[in-house]
């Protein structure tokens, strides 16, 4: 009788245990997200806090420069390189242009190119920019490019068969909705075929295979939205990406001022105003897959990737100034909250 009662305590004992577990993994949303996000052993920003700056990698190298900062002129104009190897950063020659924020930035060929912006010297175009520059990293020097065609800040940029691509915005009265194209061989822009997401400012953009990306972004009305859109550099033209079903779109929401990192043919879409969640898009199938979120909600962050684990950091939080925390993401692992500290 009594070896009876006992196994059947046992055997209710085990039951309650597995009960809890299955219990609070079914009550923790995140428990089965891929994607672990670690700060764990690494530096914060080598620079001053900030928000709204430029980001980009080069080789193994990437870096952070200009931006919106909590100083007293908050508008910056140096420069920092990061080194995922040995975890250090240095600071390079600072941007040649005035100080601002909301800057563009693109790779090509090995440099990189800057340009755009607002500034705080207001007695010039209101303090929107259209200079750009060109920075090679092996010479560590920066030299003047052709202008952009017209004043902007919130610029949206990529990279695709070997042009650059520049466009959408704001310059203090309009949205804008064109697109330009950058041909280093003769340092000319060129207008191409209008974004048909029509007019908006802090979008989200990427390249993948070629192919571009470019979405979510506030619109001329002063609304956040949750459209994607694909450019075809061959063809010339933009294609709308539909979500694979109503719930995966409604869950995605509506952003502004994300960011996105490219690691082995995915893109990771991470946070933006108001945002800590983070969605795995892969083209050719058009599928969004959420992931581990990050810590907190983060909008106009800046980042790169280095191999195959992306970095992210300063920006802002609601309610906050610029921040200078830096953090590591490796989308292939599970979240483990010991990297956290």
């Amino acid at each position: 009788m009594f070896n009876t009662l006992k196994k059947t305590s046992l055997a209710i004992l085990v039951a309650s245990i597995a009960f809890v577990q299955i219990s609070c993994k079914d009550d923790d949303p995140e428990a089965d997200k891929m994607g672990n996000w670690y700060r764990k052993d690494l530096p914060s920003f080598g620079g001053s806090a900030r928000t709204r700056s430029v980001s980009f990698s080069i080789g193994e190298i990437g870096y952070i420069g200009t931006g919106y900062t909590n100083e007293t002129v908050p508008r910056v104009k140096d420069f920092w390189a990061y080194n995922a190897a040995n975890k250090i950063w240095s600071q390079v020659a600072p941007f040649p242009g005035s100080g601002r924020a909301d800057a563009t930035a693109f790779v090509l060929d090995g440099k990189a190119y800057v340009g755009t912006g607002y500034d705080d010297v207001r007695t010039v175009d209101n303090g929107y920019k259209k200079d750009f520059y060109q920075f090679d990293p092996a010479a560590n020097k920066w030299k003047a490019i052709a202008d952009f065609p017209t004043t902007r800040q919130y610029a949206t940029s990529f990279v695709a068969n070997n042009k650059a691509y520049v466009g959408l915005g704001y310059n203090g009265s309009n949205y804008f909705q064109d697109f330009y194209e950058y041909n280093p061989a003769t340092d000319k822009w060129t207008e191409i075929a209008t974004f048909i997401g029509g007019k908006r400012a802090g979008a989200t953009s990427f390249s993948i295979a070629g192919k571009a990306y470019v979405g979510f972004g506030r619109s001329n009305s002063g609304l956040a939205t949750n459209d994607l859109y694909s450019f075809d550099a061959a063809q010339g033209g933009w294609t709308r990406i539909q979500f694979p079903n109503d719930d995966v779109k409604e869950k995605f929401g509506s952003r502004t001022n994300a960011l996105a990192l490219v690691m082995a043919e995915k893109a990771y879409i991470i946070g933006g105003d108001g945002k800590s969640d983070v969605w795995e898009f892969v083209p050719g199938t058009n599928s969004f897959t959420e992931m581990a979120p990050f810590v907190g909600q983060r909008g106009y962050a800046a980042g790169f990737t280095v191999g195959n684990v992306g970095y992210f950091g300063t920006g802002s939080s609601s309610g906050t100034g610029g921040l200078d925390d830096f953090w590591a993401f490796d989308p292939n692992n599970a979240a483990n909250d010991d990297d956290n500290q």
